[in-house]
């Protein structure tokens, strides 16, 4: 956990510096408002960064966890994960049947090599995901979540930053989706909320 804060904070101070990619985050852009209610299963095909094909399809029976994000974000992305990797750790023996997604929605920019390193530094248990843009639209339209990309300087369009959906969806062994966890809630109350829901499951 200590060296994950300690990225945070180098992360934090490169970006004053200027030696980051992007500009700081704008919003957490919200998902479609009611769409999280559809009782439908979200289908999706993307690839990780070993080039193996993954589908909704491969992880059913399995619990999941699903962020949108980029390699880039400043501040948002780098939280996120860190909470993510402490779920996983309170989770213990129950994190064996959870599986956790990164979908980048930069993948130009974010190659399979980079993005596999950058998410094992928080938790080699998180599976990095990409795909073409249209296949990373559909998956990210899927999941009612968004993402806009702004151009401060027209002049410069390798200099930019992504807005992006924020929050963490949490997914059942039927693909349904079962809630969202918004960005900044802390892994303590995560772990509890999924811990429970899987305990549930094995009852049923």
């Amino acid at each position: 956990m200590q060296n994950r804060r300690a990225f945070l904070t180098t992360s934090t101070l490169a970006l004053m510096a200027g030696t980051l990619p992007g500009f700081a985050q704008h919003s957490d852009l919200q998902p479609e408002p009611g769409s999280d209610d559809q009782p439908v299963r979200r289908r999706y095909l993307m690839e990780d960064t070993y080039g193996n094909v993954v589908t909704d399809e491969s992880l059913q029976g399995r619990f999941v966890l699903i962020y949108f994000g980029y390699m880039s974000c400043p501040d948002v992305c780098p939280t996120s994960l860190s909470t993510i990797a402490d779920v996983l750790e309170q989770l213990g023996q129950q994190a064996d049947g959870l599986t956790v997604l990164f979908v980048t929605v930069d993948p130009k920019r974010d190659t399979a090599k980079n993005l596999r390193e950058y998410i094992h530094f928080f938790d080699k248990r998180i599976i990095g995901l990409r795909g073409p843009k249209a296949y990373t639209d559909h998956m990210v339209k899927t999941f009612n979540a968004r993402y806009e990309f702004h151009y401060p300087d027209p002049a410069d369009p390798a200099e930019y930053s992504v807005d992006h959906t924020a929050s963490i969806a949490f997914v059942g062994p039927d693909g349904h989706l079962i809630r969202r966890f918004p960005h900044g809630m802390p892994a303590d109350e995560i772990t509890a909320d999924i811990s429970a829901t899987i305990t549930s499951a094995r009852i049923e």
